[in-house]
């Protein structure tokens, strides 16, 4: 029989979403699991929602924020809780395929890994069917791959407890792109193994969806950058340095914020210099943000 599993969902104010997450959970082929449903202070009926259900099917844990703390935080919560030797997480608003469970593990056992990812399906907002959504297929001692750019997301992500103890848990101060920051530190100590057919659908419809949010994205991006940017540097060199400057100028372009986007252009100029099109792209943002007479 394949090793139990804790399953993390944190969830805020998502009473009429939660219901969703937890049965595809309940509809597994791996049925050997405890799923921890970590409230992160919400105002809604959330908490009566889980508590239904926990009312129905004893595997099911409800766990409680009194004030919102972010995700984060609620995974930690769960992990911290989680009595099973594998966490696996899902977001509220988010729902696993039948097969989800038993792929990952499968391959962990195969493989003798201690973090699976997975591709998955993308429902964005006017989609009426789910498409392939293309994670990296990230495989083996990854660590300098994924200090060039993200790769698996937290709803694919399969890791034993013992590899989240050993890295002290996920950062709560990241904002955005909190998996990126949570893979890289899995990735110094641990090879990856990659389930490519998907294993979730990845709901990007809501309106407070996180990847919605330009600024908050550009923000995330900054600090997983800020974090690892001596790595980068020691593994990859001053041109991925370039990169990360020229990314984040593009996303702070995005996001509205002209004088940063600017700064990152000339970081990227001044670090690698043979790129005219960042030179190009810098002069431009200059003219967009000039003052006009």
């Amino acid at each position: 029989m394949s090793p139990p599993v804790s399953v993390v969902i944190p969830a805020r104010n998502r009473g009429r979403l939660i219901e969703r997450a937890v049965r595809s959970v309940l509809d597994q082929t791996h049925q050997d699991f405890e799923v921890i449903v970590v409230d992160d202070g919400s105002t809604d009926d959330t908490g009566s929602v889980v508590l239904a259900l926990a009312a129905r099917d004893q595997r099911i844990r409800y766990l409680r924020h009194d004030t919102s703390r972010g995700a984060q935080a609620a995974r930690n919560s769960g992990i911290r809780a989680a009595q099973r030797r594998w966490i696996a997480f899902l977001d509220s608003d988010d729902q696993w395929l039948p097969e989800s469970l038993e792929a990952r593990l499968g391959i962990a056992e195969r493989q003798r890994v201690h973090v699976v990812h997975s591709d998955c399906d993308v429902l964005q907002r006017g989609d009426n069917e789910a498409h392939r959504f293309g994670v990296p297929p990230m495989e083996g001692w990854v660590y300098r791959e994924l200090l060039r750019g993200p790769g698996p997301v937290f709803p694919s992500l399969l890791v034993s407890k013992e590899a989240l103890t050993r890295i002290g848990c996920l950062d709560e101060n990241i904002t955005s792109y909190q998996e990126w920051d949570t893979a890289i530190r899995l990735a110094k100590y641990y090879e990856f193994a990659f389930v490519s057919k998907p294993t979730f659908i990845y709901d990007c419809r809501q309106e407070d969806t996180i990847s919605r949010d330009l600024l908050r994205a550009a923000i995330g991006y900054e600090q997983v950058f800020r974090k690892h940017r001596w790595a980068v540097l020691k593994h990859l060199g001053p041109k991925a340095l370039a990169f990360h400057h020229q990314a984040l100028a593009g996303h702070f372009r995005l996001a509205g914020d002209g004088p940063k986007a600017v700064r990152y252009l000339l970081m990227t100029i001044l670090l690698w210099p043979f790129r005219p099109g960042a030179i190009v792209r810098c002069a431009q943002s200059f003219l967009r943000l000039a003052p006009r007479r």
